[in-house]
């Protein structure tokens, strides 16, 4: 028989309202892990890597473009986003946060997968803080008793 090993990962959920639409979604993440910004930074990079690529839509004489091309191009581009920001995450967040829109839809002259991130920089910012916080003064705690003894 095997031994079960029961232990959590540490996932928070987040709310994310979308305002124009009057509508909210949930995602869950661990805000507390530290290689989290590494892997935001590595998505980054995975995005920037591979939408170079991903092969360009053909136009015609006057410019139209080829609509099969074209909708392959956006679906490869729109797949490698999800698969960075799920893998950024260490969580499928990619259905929730972009199920109204494409990563590249322009907001508020941005794109949405702009948009995202700098809306919730600060929250994980707090997060981050507070959690380095309280394990600081856990560790400190253990770390006084253990002096104690000597």
């Amino acid at each position: 028989m095997a031994h079960k090993i029961t232990v959590g990962s540490g996932l928070e959920t987040f709310e994310i309202e979308f305002v124009d639409r009057g509508v909210t979604a949930e995602i869950a993440f661990n805000p507390s892990d530290p290689d989290l910004p590494k892997r935001l930074y590595e998505a980054q990079n995975i995005i920037d890597e591979k939408t170079k690529n991903v092969k360009q839509y053909e136009v015609d004489e006057n410019g139209v473009p080829n609509i099969e091309g074209a909708v392959d191009y956006l679906n490869e581009a729109n797949q490698i986003v999800y698969d960075a920001v799920d893998y950024a995450f260490g969580n499928k967040i990619s259905d929730v946060l972009f199920q109204h829109c494409s990563p590249y839809a322009i907001v508020n002259g941005e794109y949405f997968i702009w948009t995202f991130f700098n809306a919730m920089a600060p929250v994980l910012e707090d997060i981050i803080n507070k959690s380095q916080k309280k394990a600081n003064e856990n560790m400190n705690k253990y770390l006084s008793k253990y002096m104690k003894k000597r």
